[in-house]
């Protein structure tokens, strides 16, 4: 089943169910993802909603530095609902021994964390969460 098409019947499900915020954050993502066409880079479904829940996070980091716990607490449920429909990421452990399979099998220096990020972003991009993945190369390699 296509992300629009989940998106649509659970959008029908609370509308049923009288679950006002859900909706809204649904109607939200729905908006972003029939819009793909519109935008120049065309994006596929799924980056259309890793996109929004990007905004989210960025918006939630913003709010805690605020200290507006109100908006900080409806940004998490926005994202618990966005996260459904995102494929599921491996934990910190799991990606943590990822990266040290990784970096053995190749030499990289602590100069080129980027490039060693880069390369394994393209080998395990979807599986893993970006930011842990970066913080996770720099220590490995800043420990070598």
């Amino acid at each position: 089943m296509s992300i629009l098409q989940q998106l649509t019947d659970d959008m029908k499900a609370a509308l049923r169910a009288g679950e006002k915020e859900k909706l809204q954050v649904i109607r939200m993502v729905l908006s972003d993802v029939k819009n793909i066409d519109l935008q120049p880079s065309k994006p596929t479904e799924l980056q259309a909603v890793e996109g929004y829940y990007k905004k989210l996070r960025k918006g939630l980091e913003e709010y805690e530095k605020l200290g507006k716990f109100n908006e900080v607490n409806a940004l998490k449920f926005e994202m618990s609902v966005v996260e459904k429909y995102l494929p599921k990421k491996l934990t910190e452990a799991e990606t943590a021994a990822l990266v040290e399979a990784f970096l053995a099998q190749q030499a990289f220096t602590e100069k080129q964390s980027g490039q060693a990020t880069g390369m394994f972003m393209k080998a395990h991009g979807t599986t893993v969460d970006p930011a842990v993945a970066s913080r996770l190369v720099r220590e490995q390699l800043a420990g070598k």
